[in-house]
């Protein structure tokens, strides 16, 4: 114990007088203070936003008002009503944006189809952002890893170059022991080059000091010591320097960048999903075309979902409210089934990334940092899914208003459901067993290598 202890405190010595060490851990840290900045930028950007949505909504409810004063039929007014509904960054956002520089944080809803509202930002798998944002989770996934192996490929091949590797084994005890002290100085000097990033971008959010920000680093960790491994199976395998380095660069490239596209393509494959837009189109029409359609065909179809409502009389005339609003919810019902299935297939394919990541470990920690985040694709869906309780809600509190043929005043406005965003907590995260499984495995196999090396 005390050899290896010595080793370790010689081998740090030693890295603390390396420049280029110093510059690649510098690198390292100002590129995560940069990320930490874009993070705190974005949060802020996302606050003023939903700041700003009851001034917007006060503003049109004001206009309505004006319009529709001293009353006005329901249908009217429900027709030129948008309700703002809002998805919460949370405060880890700021450390992982996940998808959520792809999606909407912020839909503003009418009592029409709903199909038609929802997609007007598409949804892709998580894995073509396998590199993400510029934020403190790609500072991790993909610089550090870099930067370690930039660091660590010639722990061995220098020394065997030079011809100092038997001197130095005998010192060390061990070809093992000389490799894992310089690896793991090399690795705690990366990690805490990013943790001291994360550090101040935790200080800069204001992000509490719990279990929730202590996972979530722990996350970045485990997928360091994932890269460590690999690391240590490109040292224990190449035989000089310029190949080390070659054959670390070429595995973080093929981790990085080609291995995830090919994951994404294998899922798209298995787990086909018509785009949200087609939804958008499909709705439209249904309920367009109802126009040339019988009113009382429409309404049949309403009253299937909507028995409640089956015993009021037919219409009579050209046109009324509630077979308006009968004919957009029957265009969501055209659809329904394919909605539930694009939801229930990009949930698979979340699903099934997870499991398939293991071969990218860049896009496993990607996926496992922003669930810790509460940016990634589950908790978009989750609050997609609370836009439609909400606009059922809307639908609920109107229909009864619409078959009466009832009218509305302006004091009535205060009475109109409100979206209230409470986001349900998430009970199951990625697990990081398989980034330590892979550090372990790696770790075992060069050891086993290094233990039969030829000096």
């Amino acid at each position: 114990m005390n050899t290896l202890l010595q080793r370790l405190r010689w081998e740090t010595r030693h890295l603390a007088r390396s420049p280029a060490a110093w510059w690649i851990c510098g690198a390292l840290f100002a590129a995560g203070l940069l990320a930490a900045w874009t993070g705190a930028a974005r949060l802020e950007q996302h606050r003023l936003e939903i700041a700003a949505l009851p001034g917007h909504h006060a503003v049109q409810m004001e206009r309505l008002a004006a319009q529709f004063s001293p009353k006005g039929e329901a249908g009217y007014v429900s027709y030129y009503n948008f309700y703002p509904t809002h998805h919460p960054l949370p405060a880890l956002g700021g450390l992982a944006f996940g998808v959520r520089d792809l999606v909407p944080d912020v839909v503003w809803v009418r009592l029409l189809g709903l199909e038609g509202q929802l997609y007007e930002a598409g949804l892709g798998n998580p894995l073509l952002q396998a590199l993400g944002g510029f934020d403190l989770a790609f500072v991790w996934c993909a610089l550090a890893p870099l930067a370690l192996l930039v660091l660590a490929h010639d722990t061995l091949s220098r020394e065997r170059d030079s011809g100092r590797l038997p001197l130095l084994a005998a010192q060390g005890g061990s070809v093992l022991r000389l490799v894992a002290a310089r690896l793991t100085v090399r690795w705690l000097a990366v990690a805490l080059a990013a943790t001291l990033a994360t550090a101040v971008a935790a200080l800069a959010l204001r992000l509490p000091a719990d279990a929730a920000l202590l996972g979530w680093v722990g996350a970045a960790w485990a997928h360091l010591a994932a890269w460590a491994g690999c690391a240590a199976l490109v040292i224990a395998t190449a035989r000089s320097a310029a190949a080390t380095l070659a054959a670390a660069l070429a595995l973080w490239t093929a981790a990085t960048v080609l291995v995830p596209p090919l994951l994404n393509l294998a899922l798209v494959t298995a787990f086909p999903v018509r785009e949200g837009l087609d939804l958008t189109v499909r709705q439209r029409q249904e309920s367009h075309a109802a126009w040339d359609k019988p009113r009382a065909e429409t309404m049949g179809k309403f009253f299937v979902h909507n028995p409640d409502w089956a015993g009021t009389p037919p219409i009579e005339g050209r046109f009324a409210w509630r077979w308006y609003y009968a004919m957009q919810q029957v265009g969501d019902e055209s659809v329904a089934a394919d909605s539930e299935n694009y939801r229930r297939n990009l949930r698979a394919r979340q699903a099934t990334a997870l499991r398939l990541s293991w071969l990218a470990p860049v896009a496993y920690a990607q996926l496992a940092l922003a669930a810790r985040a509460g940016t990634d694709l589950d908790a978009h869906l989750d609050y997609l899914d609370r836009v439609r309780a909400f606009h059922g809600g809307l639908r609920r509190h109107f229909y009864p208003l619409f078959f009466a043929e009832a009218t509305v005043t302006p004091a009535d406005y205060a009475t109109f459901p409100r979206y209230e965003a409470v986001p349900p907590a998430r009970t199951t995260l990625p697990p990081l067993w398989p980034l330590l499984a892979l550090a372990i495995a790696s770790l075992a196999i060069a050891a086993h290598r290094l233990r039969h090396a030829r000096l």
